[in-house]
Formats: structure tokens, sequence, C-alpha cells
């Protein structure tokens, strides 16, 4: 058979080799479509102009459009099916990252304290009051120690926040997030609900 546009012959009666243009059903009309277009070309090289040809079957999809229908029903299935699984992945959206859960300022307390017990947290608290600076915000509590009754040592600055702390959670009936400040301002501890008084590295 003799292509209709290429001009090249080939033993497919189907569609040609070299182009993807589907044969005419008809032979005879294929050949008489063949001279033709070969007296059309020859005319438009003479005149300057190119030949006509549709865009459905020399364009790039006419190209794409013979190439699946030359393949299997098993092959044309799989590759839609994998195009779907494609989309579908794209569309998807990605799945957020789960914030980690933040830590109350606060948690009921499960200490018992005793009468006296509680009234002698009650007396540090008003001792420390008096001699240090204690501000609550919410349920944080910010304490600032003067350098008059301030330990110098690590073990004794970390003794004085548990024993605020400590109090603090006695009369109050819960654990409320407390920060420690040393005379220059800077936090040396912090007491919360989850990790109790920690030792601060700022």
């Amino acid at each position: 058979m003799r292509c209709a546009v290429c001009d090249k012959e080939s033993n497919n009666r189907r569609v040609c080799p070299y182009c993807f243009t589907p044969y005419p059903a008809d032979a005879a009309d294929g050949r008489a479509a063949g001279a033709s277009a070969r007296s059309s070309t020859a005319g438009a090289r003479q005149s300057g102009t190119a030949p006509a040809v549709s865009g459905a079957v020399a364009g790039p999809l006419g190209v794409v459009r013979a190439f699946i229908a030359r393949q299997s029903p098993v092959v044309r299935w799989s590759a839609a099916g994998i195009l779907v699984v494609l989309i579908l992945w794209m569309l998807t959206p990605a799945p957020l990252d789960e914030a980690p859960p933040a830590i109350g300022t606060s948690a009921p307390s499960t200490l018992v304290p005793t009468p006296e017990e509680r009234d002698e947290a009650a007396a540090l608290l008003k001792a420390t009051r008096e001699s240090a600076l204690v501000e609550t915000q919410g349920d944080e509590v910010y304490v600032s120690y003067p350098a008059a009754n301030f330990p110098l040592d690590e073990a004794g600055q970390l003794e004085l926040a548990r024993r605020f702390a400590r109090a603090d959670e006695i009369v109050e009936g819960r654990k409320r997030r407390i920060y420690f400040h040393n005379p220059t301002g800077r936090m040396f501890a912090q007491s919360d609900a989850v990790t109790g008084v920690t030792v601060s590295r700022q």
C-alpha cells in the first residue's frame, strides 16, 4: 500500500508504519487517494504552496491516537488505571503533622496536706511575698528573689524553688507554672504540672 500523506509504500494494509496514517478501507480508493495526494503535492511544489494536511492525522494528537490504537486492550486499560491513580495521588492533600500536646499552665494537685502543713505553706508564701517580688498572671507565677536572701549554690537555689512550688500547690490546690528569677533577673528554675521543678540553663 502507498500512503496518501507521506507517499511511502509498505506491506501494512491498515496503518502507515512511517507516519501512522490509517489506510482507507477500500484499497482502490486508497490508491486513488494516493495518486490524488501526489498530484496535489506536485502542484503545490510548482506553485510554491504546501499541501493541506488534516491536523487530526498529521498533528501530535493523531500520532498518539494511532499509537494507542495499536496497543492491546490490556495495555490500554492498565495505562488508564495508572493515570487515574497518579491524578488521585496529586489531588490528595498531604497529611498535616500533628502538633505535640501543649503543656497546661495548671493541673489539679495530688497532695493531701495536713492542717499543720497547710499553715506552714501559707506562712512560707507570706514570707516570700514580703521579701521577694511575686507576680501572678492567670495561672502563671513569677518569683524574683533579692540578693539578701538568695542562696549562692545551685542546690540551695533549687531547694528554694521546690519549697515555694510545694507551698503554692498546697495553698492553691493545684500545680501552677512558676518561673523563678535570681537577683540579676535571670531565670534559674521553673516548675510546671508535668516535669515539676527543674533547673533552667538560660
